[in-house]
This record gives C-alpha cells, structure tokens and sequence, in this order.
C-alpha cells in the first residue's frame, strides 16, 4: 500500500531470472514426468517400480513450486510488506486459509533469504515425508 512519500513496490524480481528458469524447467520436467509415467508407462510397470520412480517426479514439482513460493515471498519481503520469510508466510496462511499451513510449513520456520536455498530445503523435508510414507504407511495399506 502506498503512502504520499512512499516508494513503490519494485516491479523486477529480487533474484536473477536464470532461478525462475530453473524453477519453470524443473516444474515442467517434473509434471512431464509424472504425466509419462502415469499415462504412458502406468500399464508396464508393477506397483513397487511405481512407488520407486516417484521421486523422479515428485520432486522436481515440488522444487519448481518451492521454487516460485519463495521467490513471491521474497518480493513481498523487498517489498517492506513483510519482515521476515515466515512473516509472509503467515501473511500467505491467513489469505489461503490453514489447509494452506502443510505446504507453507518450512517457510515458517526457515530464515534464509534465498530461494534456491530455500526450495532444496523445502524439496528435503518432502523427500523424509514420501520416505516415511512410503516405509511406514504405505505397506500398511
């Protein structure tokens, strides 16, 4: 929001295009990827190649969202409407409701000003989650 005697918020990106590049090419892998697996290849493979090929796209998805969550984050923290990343974070929880909270979760209690850094970590913390879904639920079922 602008006051008389305010600066504007910027129009450009707080990092280099080449990191939105990166996050479009690994999102787009990524949906390429599942799209393949569970249109094309779904008949051929059996249930544990299935649960074992998972992360070759899940988390590309997962990084190039990340990815651009952070980098919108971040704008909103240049932008002097928020502090600090889980600060916009909350900002973020509280337009989109608490089912929005899971997904928000490690900008909440990440501080890095990064989205590269922030999206590998975001991508980790989903990796132990599948993994123990995999190992303890999922064999359950």
């Amino acid at each position: 929001m602008l006051t008389p005697g305010s600066v504007p918020e910027p129009t450009t990106s707080v990092e280099p295009a080449v990191l939105t590049a990166l996050y479009v090419t690994a999102l787009i892998a990524g949906v390429l990827g599942a799209a393949c697996v569970y249109l094309v290849m779904f008949n051929d493979l059996d249930e544990s190649e299935l649960v074992t090929i998972t992360p070759l796209w899940f988390f590309p998805i997962v990084f190039g969202l990340y990815g651009f969550v952070s980098q919108r984050l971040l704008r909103r923290i240049s932008a002097g409407h928020a502090g600090t990343l889980s600060q916009a974070a909350r900002m973020s929880i509280d337009v989109a409701g608490f089912w929005a909270l899971p997904a928000l979760f490690p900008f909440l209690v990440l501080r890095w000003r990064n989205s590269l850094l922030v999206s590998l970590a975001a991508a980790v913390f989903w990796a132990v989650l599948l993994w123990f879904f995999f190992a303890a639920v999922f064999p359950t079922l």
